[in-house]
């Protein structure tokens, strides 16, 4: 066995610049402490270790090849999952970074008895390099000619998270099976202020890393204990979008997070406003536009009933939004409820012009109450205002219970005809009821003749009403009544709350708020694109 030559030359770190490393468990020799000292070329590329092994390393590293077996340096490699530069080697290696760096490592092969070797390290199964996030191109050497044999190297390209090794140390670990403490309060930039509640905020906020704009809705917890219903109520809405978020006609969530102050929802952005701020400015609609919507809004209560079992309770202009090509977005679902039963609901709760008379009255109810909202809503669109609406509480609920629908002479016959079944008082008999059947029957309905609603579920048709949009950080569809308001200096938080991932199941039960935090799917998080 030829004597092992010594080394030349190590450059070490990124550029030339030096960094401390030696151990068995280091990929590179420890600085002998006697000799000469080795000099560093200059001519040497950066992002390359040229680790020439040499007599004074490791027993481990020297460059002995067994017959039939590998050197050193490849059983070295066998034993470790991960190669991780100047870092242990239990260390996570999938740290997220906006920047990925890529090194490659050099092996000199000197073997005595073969003429052509090709090094492929990996597990005991045999796998490629590839595998492991690295690439491995093979060299030949002869065993005959040291020198002719050093210059025959077998290159590693490493892709690596970090600018400098160290940073890899300093970056938290993360689980791909738990992404819910990725988002922050402080990870969203916020812009504009779009609406503002007893309980809750919705501000135009941008995510600082990509750009994008979202909707985000806050909840003071102090506000929210105060009540037990409110607490229920808001964690069913996060768990109501959650499970909607694919209708093209239903606000969709991308991330749900809290921290010790408040509950956060990052909603889609409807760039287009509220519909009521496009009736407002219209004072009625046609009724080809109501149909438009209308039949929107059917596909989104049909998909709520039919699909999620969820009774929405609030239908009304306020809770629709238009995206920016004018689409239909039902939002706010804190009123909501998952019910099992046909009459399941007691509680009253909504919008007094679009309440059913059986809520009104305190009677068990369904989810006939969405189509009587949806006939108010109608007639609302196409007169400037509800069906029922008095000169206070008292008397609009009057109105509702026991007053006779009237409509102005100006709608057609088929749309009087929708409305009148619509918003019969007797649940029982009210179009809607009976479903599947009611359903078809909408369908079919004359008002909605020009509907193609294959085409309509596409996306696929013109909406009547095409916000005009120069620049979306503006929010110019909103209420200038929110959008003027000025926005409260961010708090710093000590500590971000992570709900799902880091405490038993115990602590969720204790914390009202448990399990809230969610992130949306990849494919939804990409297919965003404001």
């Amino acid at each position: 066995m030829l004597p092992a030559t010594p080394a030349l030359t190590t450059v070490r770190g990124f550029n030339g610049a030096p960094v401390v490393s030696g151990g068995e468990d280091s990929d590179c020799c420890p600085t002998p402490q006697f000799g000469k000292k080795r000099p560093i070329k200059p001519e040497k590329k950066p992002h390359v270790i040229d680790d020439v092994v040499s007599a004074n390393c490791s027993p481990v590293l020297r460059p002995v090849v067994p017959p039939g077996g590998m050197s050193g340096i490849g059983r070295l490699r066998m034993q470790l999952s991960a190669l991780n530069i100047g870092a242990d080697t239990n260390a996570s290696t999938t740290a997220p970074s906006s920047r990925t760096a890529s090194l490659t490592y050099s092996e000199s092969l000197r073997s005595p008895s073969a003429s052509d070797t090709t090094v492929s390290s990996g597990r005991d199964s045999g796998e490629n390099l590839r595998d492991s996030g690295y690439e491995t191109r093979s060299g030949s050497g002869n065993s005959s000619d040291a020198e002719s044999a050093s210059d025959k190297r077998t290159r590693y390209e490493i892709n690596l998270q970090s600018d400098f090794a160290s940073e890899a140390n300093e970056r938290p670990a993360e689980d791909p099976a738990c992404p819910c403490h990725k988002m922050t309060a402080d990870d969203f930039e916020p812009l504009r202020c779009l609406g503002k509640g007893t309980y809750g905020t919705v501000l135009l906020v941008k995510q600082r890393t990509t750009g994008r704009l979202y909707a985000q809705k806050q909840f003071k917890k102090a506000s929210l204990i105060v009540e037990k219903k409110l607490v229920e109520q808001t964690k069913t809405e996060r768990q109501i979008l959650e499970s909607v978020n694919r209708h093209p006609f239903v606000v969709k969530l991308y991330y749900a997070f809290q921290d010790k102050e408040k509950l956060y929802l990052i909603l889609e952005y409807g760039q287009g406003g509220e519909l009521f701020h496009h009736l407002s400015n219209q004072q009625m609609f046609s009724e080809e536009t109501a149909a438009f919507y209308m039949a929107e809004m059917v596909l989104a209560l049909s998909h709520l009933h039919d699909d999620l079992g969820v009774v929405y309770r609030d239908l009304k202009p306020e809770n629709c939004l238009l995206d920016a090509q004018g689409h239909l977005l039902l939002t706010d679902f804190g009123l909501s409820k998952v019910s099992v039963d046909s009459d399941a609901c007691n509680s009253i709760l909504g919008t007094l012009d679009y309440m059913a008379p059986e809520v009104i009255l305190g009677k068990k109810y369904g989810k006939a109450v969405d189509w009587w909202s949806l006939g108010a809503l109608g007639v609302d669109l196409m007169t400037g205002q509800p069906p029922f609406t008095g000169d206070n509480h008292a008397k609009t609920q009057h109105n509702i219970v026991r007053k006779k629908l009237s409509l102005p002479f100006f709608l057609s016959a088929d749309a009087k005809d929708l409305l009148t079944r619509l918003l019969r008082k007797d649940p029982t008999k009210r179009l809607g009821y009976n479903m599947p059947k009611d359903l078809a029957t909408i369908k079919k309905h004359r008002f909605f003749r020009r509907i193609d609603w294959k085409k309509l579920a596409a996306r696929e048709l013109e909406p009547p009403v095409r916000p005009i949009i120069t620049n979306p950080e503006l929010a110019e569809n909103f209420s200038r009544e929110f959008t003027k308001l000025s926005l409260s200096p961010m708090v710093t938080r000590s500590a971000d709350v992570d709900d799902s991932c880091t405490r038993g199941p115990k602590d969720i039960n204790d914390d009202p708020f448990g399990g809230f935090s969610f992130v949306a799917p990849s494919s939804l998080l990409e297919s965003h694109g404001f």
